[in-house]
């Protein structure tokens, strides 16, 4: 390189960079970091001097800001470039080298513009503490074309669209997705039969006008036309008529469904209980024991734990429910005992649920710990970053100025915050869903007046909506984690 004239070395602009490969670009001097979130990109104008177009592959490092060093450069008062980050090529990478270098974690950053500027004006050596030679002296300068501004960094991944259709029919594949949905299905269809009885009421009167009047009235062809005819005379009595029948008809048809899939409902839930049962007797035989010289010895901490007491609540509402699911099928046919079961039934379920919610919380408040444990981490690294720039010498003001900079996270805590934020929303979904359960069937089992005749129903279309939705999120990212491996392994 000619050492009479300043040359400017641009690396030829990716295709992701918005600029135009005819406009080079000149040099802003900052002395922030260029990974910090508010870098600001360089402008348009043309640079006036002479430069080469070099085409390189993505250069990642780890900079390290050394406006001090140039503060001590002699020629510092006419050299307006000194104000430019600087390495010496003794830690700076060759061109082979930084070909080598595999891209950083930081997935915020897509890819790095880098402007190399050789000084060959420089006649005096710089007073640094390593007193480097002059050609040591490399200035570089990095351009953040990602949205480095933004509040939170993101994993940028190719991840493959799944239809919603998709997703519903491998959640009707499943057995807790047929009972998620026809849950919903079960109490839709109990508020439309309630709003349905009620306008049928309403519009009904005992003496002219009511289902049994109109369906002995009209009971042939010839009368229902005749009444089509009399639209035009009496066209709010038509309306009436008209709007009864099809109340009337639509509880007639839908009130078997519900009936239906309330039963389905139960069958694919019946037969669970024998396996539990034969679980729980498992591990009582397995964490107690008898001997002649120890007497009875019990295992206390594999015992008696959540696990073993959901077990307990599990069988009893499985027992009651699949009673009653045999009485509905003829099997059974003892009123006193139907009556039993359907009490402990509404127990069952109460105990399940305060458990389900203690474990949701429970889930909650480790998964909070988890993620500040990321975050203090990350925090950690930062801080090491700066200790490490004041042991080399760079200014400690600066240092101290970056150390309020956001720290960059590496693509592996982007990925657990991801999936810690992922299971977090699923254990609020939990909360929220056994609440609703809660609310649901506190009023059967303290036998306390609803606030509203569709309380219940309305708890019940809450609690499905909020357990399908959670369903769907975990099915939906089985499903791509699936197509992902398969374009891995393609």
């Amino acid at each position: 390189m000619d050492d009479s004239s300043n040359n400017n070395i641009l690396i030829t602009p990716s295709p992701f960079n918005p600029y135009n490969s005819q406009h080079q670009l000149p040099i802003h001097y900052y002395s922030r970091s260029p990974l910090h979130p508010s870098y600001q990109s360089y402008s348009s104008q043309p640079h006036t001097n002479q430069q080469q177009q070099i085409d390189y592959n993505l250069y990642n490092s780890e900079w390290k800001d050394t406006s001090s060093l140039t503060n001590r450069h002699p020629n510092n008062s006419n050299n307006n470039n000194n104000n430019l980050l600087i390495m010496p090529s003794t830690i700076a990478p060759t061109i082979q080298q930084q070909q080598q270098i595999p891209d950083t974690p930081t997935k915020s950053i897509d890819a790095k513009r880098l402007i190399y500027t050789a000084d060959h004006n420089i006649n005096n050596k710089p007073n640094t503490p390593n007193d480097f030679k002059r050609d040591d002296y490399i200035k570089i300068e990095t351009v953040s074309i990602a949205s480095s501004t933004s509040s939170s960094s993101t994993i940028i991944n190719n991840v493959p669209h799944i239809k919603n259709w998709d997703i519903f029919w491998a959640m009707l594949n499943d057995i807790v997705g047929k009972d998620k949905l026809a849950k919903i299905g079960q109490y839709i269809l109990r508020l439309l039969l309630h709003h349905s009885d009620q306008l049928q009421t309403y519009l009904s009167d005992d003496n002219h006008l009511n289902i049994n009047i109109i369906q002995s009235r009209y009971n042939d062809t010839t009368k229902r036309l005749n009444l089509i005819k009399n639209f035009i005379k009496h066209p709010q009595d038509f309306i009436k008529i008209v709007a009864i029948l099809f109340c009337s008809i639509f509880e007639q048809k839908f009130n078997g469904v519900i009936t239906g899939l309330s039963m389905y409902r139960q069958l694919l839930r019946f037969g669970k209980t024998p396996f539990k049962i034969r679980e729980l007797l498992n591990k009582l035989s397995n964490n107690i024991s008898i001997t002649s010289k120890q007497g009875l010895t019990i295992n206390k901490s594999k015992l008696f734990n959540k696990s073993t007491l959901g077990n307990v609540f599990s069988i009893y509402y499985g027992i009651n429910d699949e009673s009653l699911l045999l009485y509905k099928l003829g099997v059974l046919s003892n009123k006193s005992y139907k009556k039993f079961a359907s009490r402990h039934e509404s127990f069952g379920w109460y105990c399940e649920t305060w458990l389900a919610m203690y474990n949701a919380v429970d889930k909650l408040n480790i998964l909070s710990q988890q993620e500040m444990d990321i975050k203090i981490s990350i925090q950690v690294r930062n801080k090491a970053k700066i200790l490490s720039r004041q042991l080399l010498g760079v200014n400690p003001n600066l240092s101290n100025h970056n150390a309020s900079s956001t720290p960059t996270p590496t693509t592996d805590d982007l990925e657990m915050l991801a999936e810690i934020k992922f299971k977090k929303d699923n254990c609020w979904l939990d909360i929220y869903k056994n609440l609703a359960d809660l609310a649901f069937n506190s009023y059967t089992v303290f036998k306390i007046p609803l606030p509203f005749a569709t309380w219940q129903i309305w708890m019940g279309i809450s609690a499905a909506l909020l357990s399908t939705t959670k369903l769907y999120r975990e099915t939906k990212k089985k499903l791509i984690e699936k197509e992902m491996s398969k374009i891995k392994f393609d």
